[in-house]
């Protein structure tokens, strides 16, 4: 993996940031969502010792606490009158949670709501019967099918059931013994394909503020006992009482309003009793087109914040943990898409018990509770803020990392392939070393790298020095005490010697004969690369030279077909022509030395756009894998003759000595048919300038 690559994959630590970031603002939104919820408990705490101090506000009627719980009913306030047309479209559209009517089976038989306006009670009752049995216009029972009863505080009316049309309600005149019409009860019955419908009116004078009702469910119309019932009229056969707003509680609750928070006191099962304020600030206009935030952007701000999934919360309910226990409680809630809070907006609610202050009761009675709820939008809207601040912050701060990572990583990449550079052209292709190497400029551990790899290269270059010039001190070292051995041996020779002695001084001689042949080769190789530097150069045919010693070489080497293969026209080049002979009779000496006897030596020039390729190609043995470029290297050779010849390998170094002055290259290779060897030695074409 490259420098660059690994300082990115680095530079993705940055994201901790945002993580960061996300983690502090979460915990920023727990500490003001727990202090949201300290507050409102602390404005619940002031209205439960408020109304605690003052019970009558809160429970204005003494028999309200003696009834058994789940006889009541609940009146809820009405804007304006229903139509009572027995469909009910009014109801539906303030979204009134009903009272459900459970059999004796445990199913819901039917479910009810009320309301009241201008000291009117009006009744919707929902009844599930897909068999319902109407009254039968002949019987002489005051209700033969399915019957509705209605239980006021000193009477009791039956409703026959019809399929449509108006009610028709009666009560028992017991002073003439007889069911008689009651017509302050008015209403209208409608059918369904679920059952049937009532929607009923009735002064609220007529109830004394008791109600019950009870739905009676026959198999047919003969008038038989109930097949189910359900009813909210209690053991005691007493009507419940009717719950509704306190108008002295709601105007003591208007001193503790403030913007944006709603206060609610229910009683003991949970009914309104009062309310006041709203979960929107005032500013806001509802008439006013409310602008939607976008949804990904919500989702995006959920999943900084953490906010767990919240229960939703109908506007005119709460649940049982809020309204029905002894304990101060607290529970977030999610408002309803339609809702005035506004689509997933938290909302935060708790409930604190209003509980009596009489000492002489052992079990303080619960009068009710107040629930303190107010929207978390101003939080929220702060919290995603910091997100969005901290997002642009942490992005930006990001990118400019990055950047200058990727910046600093291209600059110590230059800097590295800079010296990878340099270090791979510090040997040029005759071994030697160029005295360019860079020096660093800043004192980093890549500068010291480089300085390393200078010291160690001038080291390099000194030992190079000393290589090259060791044959020519080699050479005049051992001369004179090679001289003195083959006096001794041409002096031993000359006197009387045993036939094995003297076999000893032949070998002897013939090994200082070999050791003087290569130190005159060592001093030759020596002053000829020297002479090769002051050589001269001229313009000269060098289809001319190849002509005149191809002839050469054939009258010198009659055992061996030698050829030339070159155009006819003059080939004009500028360079050393005695250096280039010698060059050639280099590679001629090295193909005839391989080659078999009889087998042909093929010299062959050609031509182009980088000058002059001449090729010298012999058979005989391939050259081994890998002397490719160590062949021209110096004291290297590949002639397996046990080393009697006394061939040094000082030949073809001498013949690359030659190329690179004439600025060109020598290379060898294996004959693509795979019979032989082929050196090619490239030179420039181009004349000198004058």
């Amino acid at each position: 993996m490259k420098l660059r690559s690994q300082l990115l994959l680095l530079s993705l630590i940055t994201l901790s940031l945002p993580w960061a970031g996300c983690q502090y603002l979460r915990h920023v939104d727990a500490a003001l969502t727990q202090g949201q919820m300290q507050t409102l408990e602390a404005t619940g705490n002031a209205i439960a010792a408020r109304l605690a101090s003052a019970p009558q506000l809160i429970a204005p009627d003494p028999e309200r606490g003696g009834r058994p719980p789940g006889a009541q009913l609940y009146l809820n306030p009405l804007p304006q009158p229903p139509v009572v047309d027995g469909y009910g479209g009014e109801w539906r559209a303030q979204k009134f949670k009903p009272r459900q009517l459970i059999a004796e089976d445990g199913e819901p038989l039917a479910q009810v709501t009320l309301g009241k306006n201008a000291q009117r009670i009006y009744l919707l009752l929902t009844v599930k019967d897909r068999t319902p049995s109407y009254h039968d216009p002949r019987s002489t029972l005051p209700a033969s099918g399915d019957l509705v009863e209605v239980f006021t505080a000193r009477e009791r009316y039956i409703l026959p059931v019809a399929s449509q049309g108006p009610v028709k309600a009666l009560w028992f005149n017991p002073r003439r013994g007889k069911y008689e019409r009651e017509l302050r009860l008015r209403g209208r019955w409608s059918a369904s394909t679920r059952g049937y419908q009532l929607e009923l009116t009735l002064p609220a004078a007529l109830s004394h503020g008791e109600l019950a009702l009870r739905v009676i469910d026959r198999a047919d119309s003969s008038g038989g006992p109930p097949a189910r019932e359900a009813s909210t009229l209690p053991a005691d056969g007493r009507p419940g009482k009717l719950v509704e707003r306190l108008p002295a509680l709601q105007q003591e609750l208007t001193h503790f309003a403030r913007p944006d928070l709603e206060l609610t006191v229910v009683d003991q099962e949970g009914f309104i009793l009062a309310r006041t304020g709203s979960l929107l600030p005032p500013e806001e206009d509802d008439s006013a087109p409310k602008e939607s935030t976008p949804w990904l952007r919500d989702w995006f701000y959920r999943q900084i914040l953490d906010t767990p999934a919240l229960p939703p919360l109908p506007d005119d309910n709460y649940p049982d943990a809020l309204t029905k226990n002894r304990e101060t409680t607290g529970q977030w809630f999610r408002a309803a898409p339609d809702s005035t809070a506004g689509s997933d907006s938290r909302i935060g609610a708790v409930s604190v018990p209003v509980i009596t202050r009489a000492d002489e009761i052992i079990e303080r009675p619960i009068l009710g509770r107040v629930i303190a709820s107010q929207s978390a939008d101003a939080l929220q809207s702060l919290t995603e803020s910091a997100a969005r601040r901290l997002w642009l912050i942490t992005a930006g701060a990001a990118g400019l990392v990055l950047l200058l990572l990727l910046g600093y990583a291209s600059w110590l990449s230059w800097r590295i392939r800079r010296l990878q550079r340099a270090a791979s052209n510090a040997v040029d292709a005759s071994g030697r070393l160029r005295g360019d190497f860079p020096k660093p400029f800043i004192r980093d551990e890549l500068g010291a790298l480089n300085r390393s790899f200078a010291s160690l290269l001038a080291e390099l270059d000194h030992y190079h020095q000393y290589l090259r010039s060791l044959a020519s001190k080699l050479s005049h070292e051992l001369r004179t005490p090679l001289a003195v051995v083959r006096s001794s041996l041409d002096n031993l020779s000359a006197g009387d010697l045993s036939q094995e002695s003297r076999r000893y001084a032949e070998r002897a001689a013939d090994g200082g004969a070999r050791l003087s042949s290569i130190l005159n080769a060592l001093s030759a190789a020596s002053h000829l690369e020297a002479s090769i530097s002051q050589a001269e150069k001229e313009a000269f045919d060098l289809a001319d030279l190849l002509q005149v010693l191809t002839q050469s070489y054939a009258d010198a080497h009659p055992a061996h077909r030698i050829a030339l293969n070159c155009p006819p026209s003059p080939q004009p080049c500028y360079g050393a022509p005695e250096l280039l002979a010698q060059l050639l009779d280099k590679l001629v000496d090295n193909a005839v030395s391989f080659a078999p006897e009889g087998s042909k030596i093929s010299l062959t020039l050609t031509r182009d756009k980088r000058g002059y390729v001449l090729a010298v190609s012999n058979q005989g043995p391939l050259l081994p894998e890998g002397f490719g470029r160590k062949l021209f290297d110096s004291l290297v050779s590949v002639r397996d003759d046990g080393g009697k010849a006394g061939h040094l390998g000082l030949g073809l170094h001498i013949a690359r000595l030659i190329a690179d002055f004439h600025q060109g290259s020598l290379k060898a290779s294996n004959r693509e048919d795979g019979q032989g060897v082929v050196f090619s030695l490239e030179l420039p074409s181009d004349l000198p300038r004058e």
